[in-house]
């Protein structure tokens, strides 16, 4: 072979091998320029970035510190992160911005740090390869002075009841609650509460408490978002027990005839419902014998027994708060012609106390009518009247003794006076009267006197 067709030959082998060397860094070079620049960190870089204080609220003070970027790359695909955060009154607040880019759309961007309260904040960027997490880049914004747009967690109580509050009365606890923070940051928290006698309605519905027990509450409502932020409400009141059952006796038929219309009403004062109370009358008879009554308000005592029952009534409350009063109610004997229940609820006729009569009494001429009959009988009896005066006044000076005088309340008979009140005579031979007011007076032979009759 001549030397000429060996160097074409040779120049042949050599263009075959540079065509596919060619081919090769076509086909390898994208690839190996893409691998190195992800694994580069310095593909992705922080062009530029700032923070502007801003008044959103146009109140005339700064609000807002506005974070403003630019992050480009040199690569084809690429992911990153923007970090930035705030730091005041010892929170710190971070904000993100995570996004892939290549290097013909770089990222432009911001990211809005409204104040949580007065005071200086300071503010750093960074920026974070998100592929490999490497730390890209880092600057600080420096520190700017804000006034609060955002109001930081909040909490009240609110009751709606009576200044001074009892059992049962209408009762409403409301709640508030505010936390533009926690949703400004989508750092909502959780509210707890204490305190209640049982579970309280969920999340912020109001509380019926018309019908807690009666104490002394201390509720504590308390709050803390996911930020750090946190708040706490305080509610003391009091529900008092209702006040003792009062009631007044209405009676009836008092110093009347069996027979005739009686009753004994309890007659309740304001607040006071007898209907949720328990009535326990305990009564006993003219012979001290006890009587069954049904637990009612008004019960009728028209069929009583003739003489002086006996009557106390006890009401209980729910909260077992007792009142108790009593009456001594009289019945007279029937008079004129009556049915036999009448007399049969009347009693023994023989224990009956003698009847007055009153007005109704006509005087009877003891001998004739003539009025010379009548004269001459006053001035007998007036003489002897006046001789028997003197004999006792003798009988006074010479005998000085216990009966030194005639007692007042003692009437010719010896029989007490009742002073125009009603009166009668019980078994054992006692003498009582009643007064209107209901009380009644028994006679005290020994001492001579009416006695008022304590139970």
């Amino acid at each position: 072979m001549s030397e000429e067709h060996l160097t074409l030959r040779r120049g042949e082998h050599l263009r075959v091998r540079v065509a596919s060397l060619v081919l090769m860094l076509l086909v390898v070079l994208p690839l190996a320029g893409t691998v190195s620049s992800q694994g580069d960190p310095s593909h992705i870089q922080l062009d530029s970035s700032r923070a502007d204080r801003l008044d959103l609220n146009n109140d005339g003070d700064p609000d807002t510190a506005r974070v403003v970027y630019l992050v480009n790359t040199s690569a084809h695909y690429a992911e990153a992160a923007v970090e930035v955060s705030a730091e005041s009154g010892g929170m710190v607040l971070t904000f993100w911005d995570n996004f892939t880019f290549n290097r013909s759309t770089p990222r432009f961007g911001s990211i809005d740090i409204e104040a949580w309260g007065d005071g200086t904040y300071s503010v750093r960027i960074r920026v974070w390869d998100a592929e490999t997490g490497t730390l890209v880049a880092m600057q600080e914004l420096g520190e700017h002075d804000l006034a609060a747009s955002l109001y930081p967690p909040y909490l009240r109580f609110d009751l709606e009841a009576p200044l001074v509050m009892f059992l049962g009365d209408d009762c409403i606890i409301g709640r508030v609650f505010l936390d533009e923070v926690g949703e400004r940051y989508d750092a909502i928290g959780v509210i707890s509460l204490t305190g209640t006698p049982w579970l309280a309605p969920p999340e912020l519905a109001d509380i019926d408490c018309s019908d807690w027990p009666a104490r002394d509450y201390h509720l504590v409502m308390h709050y803390r978002n996911q930020l750090g932020f946190s708040t706490q409400a305080d509610l003391e009141f009091r529900i008092n027990n209702l006040p003792p059952p009062w009631y007044v006796l209405n009676v009836t038929g008092d110093n009347d005839e069996v027979g005739s219309p009686c009753s004994i009403a309890l007659a309740p004062s304001p607040g006071t419902v007898l209907a949720t109370m328990l009535i326990e009358w305990d009564i006993t008879d003219p012979r001290g014998n006890p009587v069954d009554m049904p637990s009612f308000s008004n019960i009728d005592c028209s069929m009583w027994p003739v003489g002086l029952s006996k009557v106390r009534v006890t009401v209980t409350s729910s909260e077992g708060q007792k009142t108790m009063q009593a009456y001594n109610l009289v019945r007279l004997p029937p008079v004129g012609s009556t049915d036999a229940a009448v007399l049969n609820a009347s009693g023994d006729p023989s224990t009956w106390p003698a009847r007055s009569l009153g007005d109704e009494l006509q005087p009877k001429p003891f001998i004739g009518d003539s009025s010379l009959v009548a004269q001459s009988l006053v001035f007998f009896v007036g003489a002897l009247f006046a001789i028997a005066m003197g004999i006792l006044g003798a009988v006074y000076w010479t005998n000085r003794r216990e009966e030194e005088y005639l007692d007042d309340d003692l009437l010719a008979d010896g029989v007490p006076d009742s002073q125009g009140l009603s009166s009668y005579t019980d078994e054992s031979g006692i003498y009582w009267r009643q007064h209107p007011e209901g009380f009644v007076d028994w006679w005290d032979a020994h001492g001579g006197q009416w006695v008022p009759y304590e139970e």
